[in-house]
């Protein structure tokens, strides 16, 4: 069994209709990858690789391997790079209650995910008496939406915008301290400030599932900066051809 995770941060992912646009293009993406399933599993792989998981990490262990990478991408970064690390880590600690709901409701190898229970496993939400349209629970959790969902994929979504304000939030980051390692198999840009990223995961004790990021951030005050994470549970995880079925344009590698 595959679990399916997706993580926007830019064009808001909120089933609801104050945000259609990334909604409708969470929705294609599982549409695209349903109508190509059947035909693409006779001919090709419809999940990434499997990796084998990496080590949980200290805030001290983030922080060795974060400056080999950012050093690794940007060697003249000596002066700054404590700084940039330093931030990073504070990025993981926020996202940690995301982090701790998506990795509770994941479900064991073999087994399977219950939409209609999975609300009670998240004691931290204040679930409200009435969902939200296309959603089966809706609540809070701190300062994100929160949805347990059953279309287009059974899963949960966490959303979170703020005008004007950096995104606090990593959530690749935050998978990667707890131990996951990360599969690329799609990326979409839209400039430094806005795109999506699809990767496989393979977490300790979980089957694998997929980790959708859009991200969009303010580039002024008056704008806003969005970030939101929707985890599907189940299915196949979309192909690189899937992702493209809509004219997007996905790439295999992001820009670095």
């Amino acid at each position: 069994m595959s679990v399916w995770l997706l993580a926007s941060c830019g064009s808001r992912w909120n089933p609801s209709p104050a945000s259609p646009s990334t909604g409708n293009k969470l929705k294609n993406i599982f549409q695209s990858v349903a109508a190509l399933g059947s035909a693409e599993t006779k001919d090709q792989p419809t999940t990434a690789p499997a990796a084998a998981a990496g080590q949980p990490e200290d805030k001290a262990a983030f922080s060795t391997r974060c400056e080999r990478e950012t050093l690794a991408q940007a060697p003249t970064a000596t002066a700054q790079v404590d700084s940039i690390c330093s931030s990073r880590w504070d990025m993981v600690v926020a996202t940690a209650p995301i982090t701790d709901a998506i990795l509770a409701l994941a479900p064991a190898p073999g087994a399977s995910f219950n939409p209609a229970s999975a609300a009670g496993r998240l004691t931290t939400v204040r679930w409200a008496a009435t969902p939200v349209t296309g959603q089966l629970k809706s609540g809070r959790l701190r300062d994100l939406d929160v949805g347990i969902i059953s279309t287009p994929v059974s899963g949960a979504t966490f959303s979170w915008f703020k005008n004007g304000e950096p995104i606090p939030f990593d959530v690749e980051e935050a998978l990667k301290v707890r131990g996951a390692t990360l599969s690329l198999i799609g990326c979409l840009s839209f400039g430094a400030a806005e795109g999506s990223r699809v990767y496989q995961v393979n977490t300790p004790g979980k089957a694998p599932f997929v980790l959708h990021v859009d991200f969009r951030s303010a580039a002024v005050a008056s704008q806003s900066s969005d970030y939101g994470v929707t985890a599907g549970y189940g299915g196949q995880p979309p192909t690189l051809a899937a992702l493209r079925k809509d004219g997007s344009e996905w790439t295999a590698t992001c820009p670095q």
